[in-house]
């Protein structure tokens, strides 16, 4: 059992000796307020006139409202501190809900820079692809006109072939008629004859075995050979012309028409 705590107080003008469980401190601020309700009641008009039953009713009747009135603020203040408490329960939930989908947020905006990271990888391999492609495609571009180019040159080099081709054509048929002239009506070895023969069939195999050759490398570039066809045809004519014991007046003039042929054919197909 606590014991009681005694103490006396000055009430209206008296001393009284007060006990409680209550500390001295508390018990001297009860007596200071009853003696401010007293002070603040006779300071009341016509309050002193009344008798002491009267005044000392009154007096508690005051005390009794301060009470009452007490009461209401302090419950008021549980009503507010009830809401309060609400309401930080609701922000509470609210708040651990917001965190929640931060979180997700937080998430999704990691997925997100993962998959723009993917899509970077993606797009710089493909960058690197079409660079690579292009490369390609500018080495087979440098390629193709070298091809061309090696073309062109190719159709030259079997042109200036045919055109020494025929001049040599043309002089071994005038040479070989000047001779038969010079020699007059003395007879040709047979033997001498078959081996210029086998000679110039040889030289003429040769000279078709590298014209074909070269026909066969470029055929898409060349086409036909019509300048070697004419130089075929030129010494075939000087040939059968020499054969036939032509003058060498006739026998040039049917080099030259030869060889016109020739060049027309060349410059036909220019």
């Amino acid at each position: 059992m606590d014991s009681k705590n005694y103490t006396q107080v000055l009430i209206d003008g008296k001393i009284y000796t007060l006990g409680g469980i209550e500390e001295e401190a508390y018990l001297q601020k009860a007596a200071s307020y009853v003696n401010d309700k007293n002070a603040q009641m006779r300071r009341l008009p016509g309050f002193t006139k009344q008798n002491a039953d009267y005044q000392m009713v009154m007096t508690e009747l005051n005390i009794a409202d301060d009470y009452f009135k007490a009461m209401e603020w302090g419950e008021g203040m549980e009503r507010q501190k009830n809401d309060m408490e609400k309401e930080t329960y609701s922000l509470k939930h609210e708040l651990v809900s917001t965190q929640m989908k931060l979180e997700a947020v937080l998430k999704d905006l990691e997925e997100r820079q993962k998959e723009l990271d993917r899509f970077t990888r993606t797009i710089a391999q493909m960058e690197g692809e079409l660079k690579e492609v292009r490369e390609e495609y500018e080495a087979l571009k440098s390629s193709r006109e070298e091809g061309e180019l090696s073309q062109v040159r190719m159709v030259s080099d079997v042109k200036t072939v045919s055109e020494a081709e025929l001049v040599e054509t043309v002089e071994a048929v005038t040479q070989a008629a000047k001779t038969a002239d010079a020699g007059g009506a003395e007879m040709p070895d047979p033997a001498q004859e078959d081996r210029m023969r086998e000679q110039e069939a040889q030289g003429q195999a040769a000279r078709e075995q590298r014209a074909q050759d070269t026909t066969d490398k470029r055929e898409s570039s060349s086409g036909s050979r019509p300048e070697q066809t004419g130089a075929a045809e030129a010494a075939a004519t000087l040939q059968t012309a020499q054969t036939a014991g032509i003058s060498d007046e006739e026998l040039a003039k049917r080099a030259l028409q030869a060889a016109k042929k020739a060049n027309s054919h060349r410059g036909g197909r220019r």
